[in-house]
């Protein structure tokens, strides 16, 4: 359905379109996960399960910002996911706090590539009409959020795939339909002493009937460098690296996933790797 990343916290735009421009901050992004490392399908054999995310976020005035993204996911299997997708936010000052409200547009696809399918029944007419033929579709796709924010702590809602594309192949004898995703997420910010300060973060998924959710917190050391740990029901346990570097333009993240829910069916530990590229301001 929607990819799922455990440096979320590090990476708002993955949550929220209206962090695009977020107070006036400037990136390009990419992050790449690796999930289930290692895995190897009992027919297709082995291939990378993940996704690659690449991003922007631009500042055009203090009220207003965009947002590019990009995310490639693939299976083993042979069925692929892409989207892109612009995002625009209008950030409001109102008393002590700051709103900001987003909106994303743009395109989603998915395809197969042809190979045979297994199937209980050999003579699943279905099967036979779609095995051997590569297969691809792209439909429009939307999405909403807003947050709220003080100068320690911030909280937001998002509402993604609204228009819910309905994926039919074959002219129509196959469908794949993309749900809409619902989500809570908030973080906050406790300074511990001049040097040490912890960073707890939450966030709350809805889709398929399922809420899935996540949460953990970061340490940071002097605003530079951090170690932190988080937990997503149901399906892992994680570690979290990160430092700034170059005076703080660039930001490299690590985490390590340890499957914890139906571990005889996977394998045992995810990888994702996050650069983020701080464009410094015009003096």
């Amino acid at each position: 359905q929607s990819p799922q990343f455990s440096i979320f916290s590090a990476n708002s735009n993955i949550v929220n379109p209206a962090f695009s421009g977020w107070k006036s901050n400037n990136y390009v992004a990419l992050q790449v996960r690796d999930q289930w490392s290692g895995y190897t399908t009992s027919n297709d054999g082995s291939g990378r399960l993940g996704t690659t995310w690449i991003a922007g976020s631009f500042s055009i005035t203090p009220q207003a910002g965009i947002g590019i993204q990009f995310y490639s996911d693939k299976t083993p299997s042979g069925v692929s996911q892409q989207s892109f997708q612009l995002q625009g936010a209008y950030h409001l000052s109102k008393g002590n706090g700051l709103w900001s409200f987003g909106l994303s547009a743009g395109l989603q696809t998915k395809s197969f590539d042809g190979r045979v399918f297994r199937v209980r029944d050999p003579n699943d007419p279905l099967a036979n009409l779609l095995s051997g033929s590569p297969v691809s579709q792209t439909l429009p796709d939307f999405g909403l959020g807003a947050v709220y924010s003080t100068d320690n702590w911030q909280v937001g809602i998002t509402a993604d795939h609204l228009s819910s594309p309905n994926f039919e192949f074959n002219g129509g004898t196959a469908s794949m339909p993309l749900e809409r995703v619902f989500a809570l997420h908030g973080s906050g910010e406790i300074p511990l002493s001049d040097y040490f300060d912890v960073l707890p973060y939450a966030l709350v998924r809805y889709y398929s009937g399922q809420l899935v959710p996540e949460g953990g917190a970061r340490v940071y050391y002097n605003k530079l460098i951090y170690a932190g740990g988080a937990y997503r029901n149901g399906d892992a346990a994680m570690g979290l690296l990160g430092v700034s570097i170059l005076q703080n333009k660039l930001d490299i993240g690590y985490s390590m996933d340890i499957t914890t829910s139906n571990a005889l069916n996977k394998k045992p530990l995810s990888h994702e790797i996050f650069l983020r590229f701080r464009i410094p301001e015009r003096s």
